[in-house]
């Protein structure tokens, strides 16, 4: 009998420990959304000739998993940069303007201040797999405008930004930013090339743990 009150006292003991356990692990869930947006931007080269290299114009979405004051993402994007090769010293046979365009692809991390109502303050940074592509226009000068192979070649590069979601209706943002971003030499430039961009655009904030949530 006394085995038996043994028995049946450790099962009770041990469904109380598992509901404890239980209800710990909900109070300590992640509330998991969805996070996205797509912005516009005008890129603007550092420590260039402006008389060749001319402000650009950009277009980026991304989207990523939202655990509250961190964001997991990844960007896809496009620049085009116009490069004035009338101005550009040896060139025999200019062609007017010419892009100079990116392709990347970019992982990063978001970090948010997401208990304000009316804004979304954030910083990010994100590492960029970048594929840069220029009509060859010429061979001879210490520049990437004066390549003579005109094949897409492959940089890494680094991307910092800084910004402030609007809050309009429900789950949209208004987004406003700047960008300071860096691109290594690689397979296509001589030297590291910078660059700040200003951005407008609009992030979705998805509904609280619509991916159900999960435990620590």
């Amino acid at each position: 009998m006394m085995k038996k009150t043994a028995w049946a006292t450790a099962i009770v003991g041990l469904l109380l420990l598992m509901n404890a356990a239980s209800a710990s692990a909900q109070d300590r869930r992640v509330e998991l959304r969805f996070q996205g947006g797509v912005n516009v931007g005008v890129p603007i080269f550092l420590n260039v000739d402006r008389d060749i290299i001319k402000p650009g114009a950009s277009i980026t979405g991304w989207g990523g998993f939202d655990i509250g004051w961190v964001v997991f993402d990844f960007g896809l994007g496009l620049q085009w940069t116009p490069i004035q090769t009338n101005n550009i010293p040896m060139v025999v046979q200019p062609s007017g303007t010419e892009p100079l365009v990116r392709w990347f692809f970019s992982p990063g991390v978001r970090f948010q201040v997401p208990t304000i109502d009316a804004v979304l303050p954030y910083i990010t940074g994100a590492f960029d797999a970048n594929l840069w592509s220029f009509q060859a226009a010429a061979s001879g000068c210490a520049w990437f405008y004066c390549r003579g192979d005109s094949r897409a070649q492959f940089t890494p590069g680094f991307t910092g930004r800084a910004g402030l979601g609007i809050h309009l209706k429900k789950a949209m943002y208004l987004d406003v930013g700047f960008k300071y971003a860096m691109s290594g030499k690689g397979d296509f430039f001589d030297r590291t090339e910078w660059w700040v961009e200003p951005f407008i655009g609009f992030i979705y904030r998805g509904d609280r743990d619509r991916f159900g949530g999960t435990g620590y």
